[in-house]
C-alpha cells in the first residue's frame, strides 16, 4: 500500500512540474498579446500610425512595426514576481525606434 502511495506522489509531482510552463504556441501568444496590450509600445509608435506588423526576431525578440519604424521589443523574466508554478512572469523592455 505504501508503495501504491509513494508511486502515486512521484507521478502527481511529475504532472505539476510539466504543468507548470505553457506550451510554446500559447507562450508567443501571450507575449504578442502583452506587445498589442502595451502602453510604452503604443506611446513610441503612435505617431508613425497603428501597429502593422509583428515579426519574432529570435528568443524573446521581436520587432514591432507602424508605417515606416520598427521598434525592438524584448521579453524579460519579471523579477518582481513571485516564483510561482504556472505560466511565465515577464515583462516587455522596449530598444530602439528606427524609422525610414
Amino acid at each position: 500500500m505504501i508503495r501504491i502511495g509513494l508511486a502515486a506522489a512521484i507521478l502527481l509531482i511529475g504532472t505539476v512540474a510539466a504543468a507548470a510552463a505553457l506550451p510554446p504556441y500559447w507562450q508567443r501568444k501571450a507575449e504578442i498579446d502583452a506587445i498589442t496590450d502595451s502602453s510604452d509600445v503604443a506611446r513610441r509608435l503612435e505617431q508613425h500610425g497603428p501597429i502593422d506588423m509583428i515579426a519574432h526576431m529570435g528568443d524573446e525578440h521581436y520587432q514591432v512595426g507602424a508605417g515606416g519604424c520598427t521598434l525592438d521589443v524584448f521579453v524579460v523574466d519579471d523579477a518582481s514576481a513571485e516564483q510561482m508554478p504556472g505560466p511565465r512572469k515577464f515583462k516587455l523592455q522596449t530598444g530602439k525606434l528606427v524609422c525610414k
